[in-house]
């Protein structure tokens, strides 16, 4: 068969047999070097995915410190979450690095010395948090090792009657050195314990139990110093000790990863350019050559065919300028022919259409003017009846006009702010909204002259967005947030004052018939809302004077019911006051004449009442005393008295017979010898407590100051 290269088909054939072997090298080139790329990318995942387990490892060995280590459950079983963590991520880690070693690109770029040292690094790592594990659970805590045992020697020593400070103190630097990690505590510790080693040598102790308080004391210290060493091994702080060789060891091989990684990386980034850059010249191949059989094959067959099938579209756009285009045809042949064809038709079409659109444009007219007039005034209808109804209910108002007004409207979403607040402080609030056919129960409050609704109730006039901002605000549908096309703001206001404002938002933009509709709508809207205010302004003031009504009438009963109850309670109170003030007065003589001071406090002895003695003697103002402790006026020795741990008095108040010696304090603290018994009285079921005394004689402070007991002498 003779191929003939004149032929449109067989020239068709080469081209694109041309472009096919062309994109099958550069695909072969492509899948060539894919391949070497992602086998060192998943040498680098696996790298990546060491140093992630390395992290890991790392994370979970500081919280084990940080929480283990006071973990009961850890100290008896030696178990706890993080380390069971830890070991599987050590695990990995050991596979991964297996098969790092194994893989072929590390003997490639020689690496196993590397692999080897991570490899090292990493045993060494699990053999120093084995060995602070070890140490961990040996240090203890609370009731389980060293610590524990300390626990034990302490809390015996607590039960030492010589002086228990010293041993708060120990307790007090043993904590501080828990908490802080400062080996000046354990000198202070030492030294306390030195001080109630002494403290127990000197006490009236038996030899016996001196001797085991000694041994307990310093077993003590000898758990603490084990347990101070053990402290140090681990390390004070991230820095120190087992803890900073850990991390030091992380740190070296989080940097052989990263130097491995480095270099992995660097190699593929080369092979990418050495492949992108042979696949780009491939491609400039083929761009040039396809640019080149497309220019011949546009030029030499494809052009007159293209300008028929645009002039043939064109036709049911409009007739204009085809003629010019079908000239530019002047082949001699069937595509010639076709062309000078359809230009005659073309002429005759024009004449016939351009009489039809004359009579068309006509008809149209009438009929859009009488649709607008129409669907005003059925409009204006339909508000009409709205506006009548609910007269009482703003809000219901409000979803009916609003609802109707998108739907009429066909408007995606609307909105109907109303002015509300006081006027001092108005803002709009939005007081119904409709969008996507059903009703939206949003709250939203809007400040004069905030936002685009703000700006249309400061200056009164109608806007209409196109343009619409990015960050405005939208209702979203039940497919997500559909940005309208356009959106529609217009003021509600009468000829004096603005009512509220209309937010319309629709995906098509608002024909001047609809806006012209929408603004004398809004006139009658803003009368209706006026009145409808007005109407409920009236209703709550109603409302409010007969609640306030009713609050007096019950304010007036409840005082009439306590007026009568006090009449009641003070006639009851003169009673007993005349059976009381009679005895009072004989008790009160009998006491100034054997005792010169008497102090009467509360339960939780506040002085209620004192006598003039004490007021004229000391050189008080009865304010100064009545409401203060009684600490403010009496220094005495409770011991006999007062349980001093829950500050009550032993006695009843029939004891009255037991003495003791006491200090009175003046105003200027000044410090007088007395001889005091004290009781308590129970009045009412409510209990009182009384001091009485007599001031000691000269002869009786004399023996005070020598040592001899007074009480011996009486």
């Amino acid at each position: 068969m003779k191929i003939s290269f004149r032929r449109v088909q067989t020239k068709i054939l080469l081209s694109f047999l041309l472009l096919i072997t062309l994109a099958g090298v550069i695909g072969g080139i492509a899948f060539l070097y894919q391949g070497s790329i992602n086998r060192y990318q998943a040498y680098k995942d696996d790298l990546n995915e060491l140093r992630h387990l390395m992290a890991q490892i790392d994370v979970l060995q500081k919280d084990f410190i940080v929480v283990d280590a006071r973990d009961e459950v850890f100290m008896g079983s030696g178990k706890s979450k993080n380390i069971t963590l830890i070991e599987t991520n050590i695990r990995e880690s050991k596979k991964l690095l297996a098969r790092l070693n194994e893989n072929p690109t590390t003997k490639e770029f020689n690496l196993n010395q590397k692999i080897q040292a991570l490899t090292e690094a990493r045993e060494k790592y699990n053999r120093l948090f084995e060995l602070l594990r070890k140490r961990i659970r040996e240090r203890g805590f609370k009731s389980f090792g060293m610590e524990g045992r300390m626990r034990d020697y302490v809390h015996f020593l607590e039960k030492v009657d010589v002086d228990k400070e010293l041993v708060l103190q120990l307790r007090r630097h043993e904590k501080d050195f828990f908490l802080r990690k400062d080996l000046d505590y354990k000198t202070k510790l030492h030294q306390t314990a030195d001080k109630l080693k002494r403290k127990i040598v000197d006490s009236p102790l038996d030899d016996k139990r001196k001797e085991t308080f000694m041994e307990y004391i310093a077993d003590y210290e000898k758990m603490f110093d084990l347990i101070v060493e053990i402290e140090q091994e681990i390390g004070f702080d991230s820095k120190k000790g087992l803890r900073g060789e850990l991390a030091k060891i992380y740190e070296q091989i989080n940097n052989e990863v990263q130097s491995l990684f480095e270099v992995i990386s660097f190699y593929v980034e080369g092979l990418i350019f050495r492949a992108r850059l042979i696949v780009i010249a491939a491609l400039i191949i083929m761009l040039v050559t396809g640019g080149f059989f497309a220019v011949y094959f546009s030029f030499s067959i494809s052009q007159p065919i293209i300008v028929l099938d645009r002039v043939a579209k064109s036709v049911v756009k409009g007739l204009r300028s085809q003629d010019e285009f079908l000239d530019r045809i002047t082949t001699d042949d069937e595509v010639g022919d076709l062309a000078k064809n359809f230009k005659i038709m073309l002429q005759k079409l024009r004449t016939s259409i351009q009489e039809a659109e004359q009579r068309n444009e006509q008809l149209q007219e009438f009929i859009s003017q009488e649709k607008q007039r129409s669907w005003e005034n059925e409009g204006f209808a339909v508000f009409g009846e709205i506006l009548k109804n609910n007269n009482d209910n703003i809000v219901k108002q409000s979803y009916e006009i609003i609802t109707e007004l998108t739907k009429r409207t066909n408007s995606v979403q609307g909105g109907l702010f109303i002015v509300s607040g006081s006027d001092e402080a108005p803002y709009l609030e939005l007081t119904a909204a409709y969008a996507y056919d059903r009703q939206k129960y949003l709250k939203k409050r809007i400040n004069f002259g905030e936002g685009l609704i703000g700006e249309t109730w400061r200056e009164g006039d109608t806007k209409l967005i196109t343009d619409i901002p990015e960050d405005y605000t939208f209702i979203k549908s039940g497919t997500g947030i559909l940005k309208p096309t356009a959106i529609l703001i217009v003021p509600i206001k009468t000829d004096e004052k603005i009512e509220g404002v209309l937010e319309l938002a629709s995906m098509q933009v608002y024909e001047q018939y609809v806006i012209d509709f929408i603004e004398r709508l809004s006139r009658r809207i803003a009368t209706n809302i006026a009145a409808v205010k007005a109407n409920e302004k009236n209703l709550k003031l109603l409302a409010e004077a007969q609640d306030f009504n009713k609050q007096i009438e019950e304010k007036e009963l409840e005082l009439q019911r306590r007026v009568k109850e006090y009449d009641t309670w003070m006639q009851e109170f003169e009673a007993k006051l005349n059976n009381v003030s009679e005895e009072s007065a004989i008790f009160q003589m009998i006491l100034g004449k054997i005792y010169d001071g008497i102090i009467i406090t509360d339960e939780k002895f506040t002085i209620l009442k004192v006598n003039t003695f004490i007021l004229r003697k000391f050189r008080y103002k009865r304010s100064q005393l009545e409401g203060q402790s009684v600490d403010v006026l009496i220094e005495a020795d409770y011991k006999n008295i007062i349980d001093l741990k829950d500050r009550k008095f032993q006695l009843n108040y029939k004891v009255l017979n037991k003495r003791t010696t006491g200090k009175i304090i003046d105003q200027f603290g000044n410090q007088t010898l007395v001889q005091m018994v004290a009781g308590k009285l129970e009045v009412e079921r409510k209990i009182f407590y009384v001091f009485l005394f007599n001031e000691l004689s000269q002869e009786d402070v004399a023996m005070f100051n020598k040592g001899d007991s007074f009480l011996s002498q009486n």
